[in-house]
């Protein structure tokens, strides 16, 4: 596999367990928000597949 996709990948994945810390998905989204300064709805379509992720 290219190394940067393997870089990107494990990337997502320290993403996802940041956001396993997070009380609930909405807590979550608001982080994401103010980190990214994207929409909510872009936000929360990113969590839903950042957390789809296998370890």
């Amino acid at each position: 596999m290219n190394n940067e996709i393997q870089t990107v990948i494990q990337r997502f994945k320290e993403v996802r367990d940041l956001l396993k810390n997070f009380d609930n998905k909405e807590e979550a989204i608001k982080f994401l928000v103010d980190e990214t300064k994207l929409s909510k709805e872009e936000c929360s379509t990113a969590y839903d597949i950042i957390m789809k992720m296998e370890a």
